[in-house]
């Protein structure tokens, strides 16, 4: 598998410190790439990303379990008790939170997982898809049809996150694949809520329609920076082949 990514992180003007994070690596099996975004603004919420990413790629590289989906459910929901652990461990760790969104890429299959509002979205020959529901308030919402899509995005209450990593015991981590089929050309964007408080999903298509992923990623990250920044924005552009 040819692949080709391009990464992006910056700081919120609101926000002390950056506590987005990214960590892509390539697998005797395949590569994977992570997006946390910790919950808070102190020193213990900047490590919660780099903390989480890292103790997942250490199980899936140390796992035998032969199912990718398994292995990756699992690597996530046991990323959380420890997590946990930590947090018990050490009063500084209190607010070891986060969000999550994985790509873990094997030949021609593509499997995610996520928890919280991390998103992950698939360019298929130009149309694009989300491929993740939000953990929210409200999601929720939206799902029980007290709110329309449209309200939903005007609402004030969008950060509220049903879901995350390090927050409570049993997370459940939602995992999905799909086959890569030669002849579709697909190009893949995981992000935190930064860009999708930022941009609309018409916005991030247009971006990710360019072909070459260097002009892709040049006008996104110029059209971040023209606006007024105030959460933590980081995302993850994935071709491939």
């Amino acid at each position: 598998m040819n692949k080709k990514y391009k990464t992006y992180s910056v700081k919120g003007k609101d926000r002390n410190s950056n506590s987005d994070y990214i960590l892509v690596k390539s697998l005797p099996e395949g590569w994977i790439g992570i997006v946390c975004d910790g919950v808070g603004d102190n020193v213990s919420t900047k490590n919660s990303g780099k903390i989480c990413a890292g103790k997942i790629i250490e199980l899936i590289e140390n796992s035998t379990e032969p199912d990718p989906l398994v292995k990756l459910k699992s690597a996530i929901e046991n990323t959380n008790e420890y997590l946990l652990l930590l947090k018990n461990k050490d009063s500084e760790n209190n607010k070891l939170v986060t969000t999550l969104v994985v790509i873990y890429l094997l030949d021609h299959t593509v499997c995610w997982g996520h928890v919280g509002d991390s998103r992950m979205y698939q360019l298929k020959n130009s149309r694009l898809n989300l491929l993740t529901k939000d953990h929210s308030v409200i999601q929720e919402l939206v799902d029980k049809g007290f709110l329309t899509l449209k309200e939903a995005a005007l609402h004030t209450g969008t950060n509220i996150i049903g879901r995350a990593m390090g927050e409570k015991p049993n997370v459940n981590a939602d995992v999905s694949k799909i086959n890569l089929q030669p002849f579709d050309n697909h190009r893949f964007l995981l992000c935190t809520d930064g860009l999708t408080n930022l941009l609309s999903d018409a916005e991030i298509e247009n971006c990710l329609q360019e072909k070459e992923l260097e002009t892709c990623y040049r006008i996104l990250t110029s059209i971040i920076e023209s606006k007024y920044v105030s959460d933590d924005t980081t995302f993850l552009i994935v071709d491939p082949y």
